[in-house]
């Protein structure tokens, strides 16, 4: 990841708490979609500013072992004002009543969904008016195709991940589930890591 321009867990978690911090209030609601084994689900949790905390994946097993890691983490049992959630679901098909999340994160996962078009109309259909979509993933033409690793999932398992060709078919993907053009940000870090800020 780092040496495909991923920025790291620390300053992936910066950059999207920042993203969201005008949108989010007290009782708002954050998601971390495909949170694998919860890594940024438990961050988001630990600064107990938000009313809902909901870390999701289609994988039953990295969900069992997200809850493992929260359980074992102390700090998050003595929570104030956060709820923690960990919910299995289809990013396809989110069980979300419309305009119910203020955030939503998505790390290193995109590419691991099987049906993006719809993926990114619920995305958009889930979201607040002024909500935010923050979320990284990979750029064919500069890292090429690997096999599909291991890790969190949204969706039926893949022989292959889906990488992007270019920031515009990323920019047409968001925009044909709901995104306005003006309201969509897409950058590349490093030779192949995307990041993708989006308002509703």
């Amino acid at each position: 990841f780092a040496q495909a321009g991923f920025p790291g867990p620390d300053k992936e978690f910066e950059m999207a708490r920042d993203y969201f911090a005008p949108c989010l209030a007290q009782s708002s609601v954050v998601v971390d979609m495909s949170c694998a084994t919860g890594l940024f689900t438990r961050r988001f949790a630990a600064m107990d500013e938000y009313d809902r905390v909901l870390g999701c994946d289609y994988s039953e097993s990295m969900l069992v072992e997200a809850r493992r890691r929260i359980q074992a983490e102390r700090s998050l049992s003595n929570l104030r004002n956060t709820h923690l959630d960990l919910v299995r679901l289809d990013v396809g098909q989110i069980p979300f009543q419309d305009s119910s999340v203020d955030a939503m994160h998505a790390g290193a996962a995109m590419h691991c969904w099987p049906d993006l078009d719809a993926a990114v109309q619920e995305i958009h259909r889930v979201l607040k008016p002024g909500g935010r979509y923050f979320a990284t993933t990979f750029l064919a033409q500069y890292f090429g195709t690997i096999q599909q690793a291991e890790g969190g999932s949204t969706g039926p398992s893949r022989q292959a991940f889906q990488y992007f060709a270019s920031i515009d078919q990323l920019r047409r993907l968001m925009e044909k589930g709901g995104f306005q053009h003006d309201k969509i940000r897409i950058e590349v870090l490093g030779a192949a890591c995307v990041v993708i800020r989006c308002e509703k």
